[in-house]
Parts: structure tokens; sequence; C-alpha cells
């Protein structure tokens, strides 16, 4: 460790604060690893209660070490715990310590919320901070110890063989022979734009020295290059069939499927790695169109993706063109939150308005809830994961008049005006999409179809992990770049196992058939499947294409038997992949 100059009391002071956070941190990432270590052997065991609950458990605990860091810094700092001078020697001696670690960036974000956690969110100053500074950027780091290379071949099935001779299970495999000729076949399909017969073949492989664990499965990560064309990205899906034997599913090929597997809707992989900030370096070469924070998310180091998204929104503000300001988001104006953008940008800023328009019948509180909710759930490629930030500053003269105004009308609890910055105290960031309503009215015939199919289908795999959107609105849906539909709107967000599904009752008289309210009695968490083509209304082809694909979701019996399944302890298959990517097990060479 770095030794400290320290010549004075106060500089002793500022240098234990630095050490205490810094035993915090290590603290905070030991028992990451120790949760993220027993990935394997769940995976292993078919603990797929198990799974979900390391996910949940993994959740709290930077929360929970920022807590014991705080009490610790309270007690070393005393009276200087208010003092500006003292944080900002802190923070320079914070800098010579982990100025050699091989995750600095991540130690720097965590010195960040222990000093927010103290000082508080308004108060908080750059100076005291570890963001934009070019010092303070992370560099690159030598990938050796993540990566590894396998001997260029001639024989792709022997290049095969030897990756899964890299890593080690307690199971053997169902049939190794079967799955290396279906991984063959399959990458041999890929680059047979490029396959020549009467060309040798030459083979380079590479790939990360740690597998991949979420919900269900095991991915091995790595590159692929035949010939001297470019390395393609890949990723091999290993399933455990829970009679004591491992299969290979699947194989990914392309960064557009890998960029699938990372998707913005999808829950946190456990990667056994002392080093993710090596290997978010790796992976942003695998995925270029990835950003950093992206990637720092994907492998759980949600924090820490928030310091890198604040680093790229403010890039990305200085590169916008002069004339490109804040706008609100394209859709049916929310009734909970407020939603802008950029044109341009990828994003959208989610406000929770100080009044909520009729009929919602919900609090700032239970909003919030709803969101954690989401954060802790298995997401199964449905769920739009969300940043959630708390005095996030943007430029002032980046905002309209008009949308100011708006703002400061439908949010103004949330919003501060500071200078030449506007401030949000508290706001969401999600990934923008196209709203589902607004698709369908330029989509062609096939992608209706397709959508359709999609649409529901996000509904069936969101209730089989358990949640039900409540408000299931098509503008509450959105529409990714790989065309699949996903939710957003979480403020009617529950579990399925607290929904009462029930059949409309049947009127005895003119009186109730004519009533123009409910002549029965209506619980909060009755719901009445029967009554979901309400939200066709006005679009007859699309409600047509979701019936001929999920007529189903119109019963009661659906949702029960979905219940049932889940309170008997069943958990869900999740693919990020197609189903027609999955290999047949029935294959034998």
């Amino acid at each position: 460790m770095t030794q400290l100059q320290i010549t004075s009391l106060e500089q002793g002071v500022s240098a234990k604060v630095a050490r205490s956070i810094l035993a915090s941190f290590e603290a905070m990432f030991a028992e990451f690893l120790n949760i993220t270590l027993g990935a394997q052997a769940r995976f292993e065991q078919a603990q797929w209660q198990g799974v979900q609950q390391a996910m949940r458990d993994r959740l709290k605990v930077y929360e929970a070490k920022v807590a014991v860091a705080k009490i610790a810094v309270s007690t070393i700092a005393f009276d200087c715990l208010d003092d500006s001078k003292m944080w900002h020697q802190a923070k320079r001696y914070y800098a010579q310590l982990v100025s050699e670690h091989d995750n600095d960036a991540i130690s720097q974000t965590f010195f960040n919320s222990v000093f927010g956690s103290i000082r508080g969110h308004n108060k908080i100053r750059d100076v005291h901070l570890f963001i934009l500074k070019r010092q303070y950027r992370p560099l690159n780091r030598s990938r050796d110890a993540i990566e590894s290379t396998l001997p260029a071949s001639s024989n792709l099935t022997q290049t095969l063989t030897l990756l899964l001779q890299q890593f080690h299970f307690r199971l053997p495999y169902e049939d190794s022979v079967r799955d290396i000729h279906l991984l063959n076949d399959a990458v041999i399909e890929h680059f047979q734009h490029a396959y020549f017969s009467e060309v040798t073949p030459h083979w380079c492989m590479q790939y990360g020295n740690s597998l991949f664990f979420r919900n269900k499965a095991a991915y091995i990560i790595g590159t692929l290059q035949y010939l001297d064309g470019a390395p393609i990205p890949f990723a091999i899906a290993l399933l455990n069939n829970e009679e004591g034997e491992i299969f290979i599913d699947s194989i990914m090929l392309g960064d557009a499927q890998l960029s699938m597997l990372f998707g913005f809707a999808r829950t946190y992989f456990m990667v056994d790695t002392d080093k993710p900030q090596a290997y978010v370096e790796y992976l942003s070469r695998l995925l270029p169109n990835k950003e950093r924070f992206e990637l720092f998310n994907a492998i759980g180091f949600i924090k820490h993706a928030k310091t890198e998204f604040y680093r790229f929104k403010v890039d990305s503000t200085r590169k916008m063109p002069a004339d490109e300001y804040y706008c609100n988001a394209a859709g049916i104006k929310g009734m909970v939150m407020t939603v802008f953008t950029t044109e341009h940008s990828d994003y959208v800023y989610k406000v929770i308005r100080d009044k909520f328009v009729a009929p919602k019948q919900i609090t700032r509180q239970q909003v919030m809830e709803k969101y954690d909710f989401v954060k802790n759930a298995d997401r199964v490629g449905r769920l739009v994961d969300t940043h959630e930030f708390r005095y996030l500053a943007f430029d002032l003269s980046r905002f309209s008049p008009s949308l100011l105004a708006q703002l400061q009308h439908d949010a103004g609890q949330s919003v501060v005006i500071s200078g030449n910055a506007l401030i949000l105290k508290h706001v969401y960031v999600e990934r923008k999409m196209t709203p589902l309503n607004l698709y369908i009215q330029w989509a062609s015939n096939l992608e209706l179809a397709q959508v359709m199919y999609e649409y529901g289908l996000a509904i069936k795999e969101l209730a089989a992990a358990n949640i039900f959107p409540g408000d299931m609105l098509m503008k509450n849906f959105g529409v990714t770049r790989w065309g699949r539909v996903v939710f957003y709107d979480y403020d009617e967000i529950c579990p399925l196992t607290e929904c009462h599904f029930r059949t409309l009752p049947v009127p005895n008289n003119q009186y109730q058939r004519l009533a123009e309210a409910p002549w029965f009695l209506i619980d909060d968490n009755d719901i009445f499947p029967e009554q979901f083509p309400v939200f066709f209304t006005g679009h007859p082809a699309a409600k047509q294409l979701f019936e001929r694909y999920h007529a189903d979701l119109y019963t009661p019996e659906f949702w029960i038997n979905i219940q049932h399944s889940i309170n008997q302890g069943a958990i869900a298959d999740v693919f990020p992949y197609e189903q027609t990517a999955r290999f047949s097990r029935k294959d034998t060479v």
C-alpha cells in the first residue's frame, strides 16, 4: 500500500478517513465476490431459488457497506466531519491509496457514495468527488489475466473440444460429442459466406477465463476468427438438465446476438473475477456498440455504472449540436411521470410528478417502491432496467422555455435552478424505445403480426417470473431496435401471486346489465382478464392478431395456473435467444 506523508493532526484525520473508506470498499468487494463465487455451485446443483436469492442478496451489499463506512468515518472524523478541507485532503490521500488498485475506478465511486451519504447529495461538489477530472478517469488495464488464446488450428471440432476442456464442472456432459458437433455446424453455417471448401481452414479462438452465470445458464464468452477475417464474438450457453448432467443449448454469434445477451432488460450476470474493470474493457472490445456503463451494469456493478453514465451524459451534452434541446419523449403524456429526452439520445429521463393525474391513486413513495421491486426482480428480458439519480445536474441552456415551464409545473418539487444548471433532486434514467402504441401505427402487416406476438409473449414471460404489469395498455410497452417488446411503466406493477383473477359475474337482471358502474363488489387486487380486450380500443387489426396468438390471456384459468406453478416453486426458463436457435438434443453423432 502507498505510504502517505502526514505532518499534522488534520492530515492524520484525513488519512484515516481515506484508509477507513478503502477498508470498507475492500469489505464490500469481498462480500460481493463471495456471493458471486457460489454461482457455479448453484448452477451445478440446480438451486434456482438460490440463484434468485443470491442476486437479491448481492444487490444489498453495496449500500450495507456504505452504511458501515459512514459510521466508521463519523467516528474517525468527529468534529471535522463537515470540514470541506478535510474531505478534499482525504480525497487526495484516497487517490494515492488506489492509484495502483486493479479496480481503482470502482473504489473511487465507493468514496463518492460514502461522502454523499454523510454530506447529503445536495451538498456535493465535484472537488470532493472522483467523477470528471481526467486524472480520475480509469485507464485501460491489461487483459492478460482474464482472457486466453487457443492455438490456431485447421480443425474447428478440435478447437471447440479444446475450448470446452478449459472449463471444469462437477457434472459431466450429457453428450459432449453431440454438443461439439452441433456447435461445429452452427459456426460453419454462420461463416458460410466466407467459408471456402478449397481453402485450408484456419481458426483462431480467444475466450474469457471466467464463466458468466445468469438465471439457469452459464455462458462461455470469446471471439472466433476464420482466416484473415474480423474476430466474431460468441457466447456458448450451457444448461443443467437437472438429472446430473450439463449440455450446450445454443451458441450466439456476432455482436448483434451478444448485444441481446447483455441487454438492458435482463438481470445481472455473476462473473467470477476480481478484476471487473479489466473485464469491462475486454467486453467493450467484443461489444463496441455498448457503453461502458451498460457493461458495468450487466456484471452487477450498478453504482459504478451510474458514475460511468454521468461521465457519458456530460460528454454527450458537450457533443450535442448547438440547436439540439431537451424535449418531451414520444408517446402519451404520463399520469405519474414527466419524461424528457433529446432527439439523438438513446435514453430518457423520468421525473415523478408532484401530483398524479386521475384516476391514479398512488403515492410518490409507492412509485419508488415499485421501481425498487423491479430492480430486485428477475426482469427476464422484459423489464427495462433503471438508474436512479439524486441531484443530477443538467445544462440549463439545453432546456426550451416550454419544457422548463412544464417541468416546473408538473414536477416543481424535484427541480432546482442553480446558476447555469438545472438540478433534478430525483430522476430515473431508462433506455429509450419506441412506444408500442406508436409502433403499430406505421408497422407493416408482417411487423404488426410479429410485434403482437411479442406483446403477448412479454406478458406471459413476466407472468411466469411472478410479475404482473398492472396497466397493460400498449402505451406502457416499448419496442427495442431488435423488435422485442419490453414493459417500462412500473407504477402499478406487482407480484402475480398477489393478484386475484376472477371471472366477470353474469348479470341477474336488466338493471345489472345496464348499470354504468360495476354492480358487484371488487377488491383492490381483483383482476378480470375478460376485460383485457379494452387495451386494443381503436386497433382492431392488432386485436385480431393478438388473439390469434394469445387468446388464453383473456381467461382467469391461464393466470391461476401460472400462480399455482409459482407457488409450487417453479422458476421459468428464460432464454436470451430465439427458441429456433436452441440445439436439438435428439441429434446424436
